[in-house]
């Protein structure tokens, strides 16, 4: 009889415990973390169910005309479908998303390049957002989702506050605890040239669509440091083959086979080359990267490029007019989709000596608990 009191009683503190944690709420910062994510996703999918994000694609004057067309190269993905009936805003906002909606204010992670005037299509990044005349398709789609944002809290329209990233471009620790690094962007508005940026505690609210969802930063798979909306933009991988090429690529695995094909990169393909091909030589083109591969294939520097363009302008366009013509390229059939990032949980981050010309701490090493 004993035993089975015991056992009943038993029974009864579990379920106690059970109930209570199914009851418990995260702390007010938490919950408003995670009350933006379902404030951008809730706006996306109505962007997206409106066709309003149709029109924004439609709506992109790429930055050399004639080469390809946005919509032959941004692929939607439909890890949330345009559903408003499961996905509502969220309710009684919280911490920092009630702070936004409160100053009609929001503080954006950005990492500046050379300004779209200057790069003119030389950079695989203006395909996506510095077009021709300014047209910007990023900016254009979070204008939309804070738009739907305002709206439906009935506050005026939100502002955007960009903090620049400094290099090396922590930006998983800019979520996390703060700004820190060295400016060597000659086009940057907020600081000097070689300027050590050490700014704890200035974080910021969200990173805009740079960093693809299967990437690392600072160490963590992104997946595992940060909190991800909804796809908002992806893009296929292409290999790119001169003509002429002593090489014959006809799938991912010609290339993967063969070690001794040197490949050239840029921003936004550098993680994927250098993973799926770790035997290989990968050079990363960071500044005009479209312009910078051109010159290696023309000076017997590289192979072949790997880019998320199915089509590239040619030399001519991007001032290499020496530079080989390509054969049509070759899809890998891997996709790379970008979300807005905003903080994890449990993740922290620290400064890493790092040995040569930038000051101590230019690199954040995080960890999640």
């Amino acid at each position: 009889m004993n035993r089975i009191i015991l056992k009943f009683c038993l029974t009864l503190s579990v379920s106690a415990l059970v109930a209570g944690a199914a009851i418990a709420k995260p702390n007010d910062a938490s919950a408003g973390r995670e009350q933006l994510i379902d404030a951008f996703d809730a706006a996306w999918t109505r962007v997206v169910r409106s066709g309003e994000y149709r029109n924004i694609l439609n709506s992109f004057v790429e930055p050399i005309p004639g080469v390809i067309d946005a919509t032959d190269y941004i692929i939607n993905q439909s890890d949330c479908l345009p559903n408003s009936d499961v996905t509502p805003f969220p309710g009684n906002p919280k911490g920092r998303f009630a702070e936004i909606l409160a100053d009609e204010e929001i503080r954006r992670g950005v990492v500046l390049g050379a300004p779209w005037f200057i790069s003119g299509g030389k950079n695989v990044a203006d395909w996506f957002s510095g077009g021709l005349g300014g047209s910007d398709m990023s900016q254009d789609v979070l204008d939309a989702i804070l738009a739907e944002i305002a709206a439906n809290y009935g506050t005026g329209p939100i502002s955007i506050v960009d903090v620049e990233i400094p290099f090396p471009f922590n930006t998983t620790s800019a979520l996390q605890d703060g700004i820190f690094g060295t400016n060597l962007n000659p086009f940057s508005p907020n600081y000097f040239m070689f300027q050590f940026v050490n700014m704890p505690g200035v974080t910021v609210d969200f990173l805009d669509q740079f960093n693809a969802k299967g990437g690392e930063s600072e160490d963590l798979r992104r997946l595992k440091g940060r909190r991800p909306t909804c796809t908002l933009s992806s893009a296929g991988q292409y290999i790119h083959v001169p003509v002429g090429s002593p090489f014959t690529i006809n799938s991912i695995d010609d290339l993967q086979a063969d070690t001794s094909i040197r490949i050239c990169s840029g921003n936004l393909s550098t993680q994927l080359a250098n993973q799926y091909f770790p035997d290989h030589s990968v050079d990363t083109k960071r500044v005009f990267d479209i312009q910078e591969c051109y010159e290696d294939l023309r000076d017997g520097l590289a192979d072949v490029v790997i880019f998320s363009l199915p089509i590239l302008p040619t030399g001519a366009q991007v001032g290499v007019p020496t530079a080989p013509a390509m054969q049509p390229s070759v899809n890998t059939n891997i996709v790379a989709g970008t979300p807005y990032w905003v903080q994890q949980d449990d993740v922290e981050c620290a400064p890493v000596f790092v040995p040569g010309p930038f000051p101590l701490g230019t690199f954040r090493e995080c960890h999640k608990d």
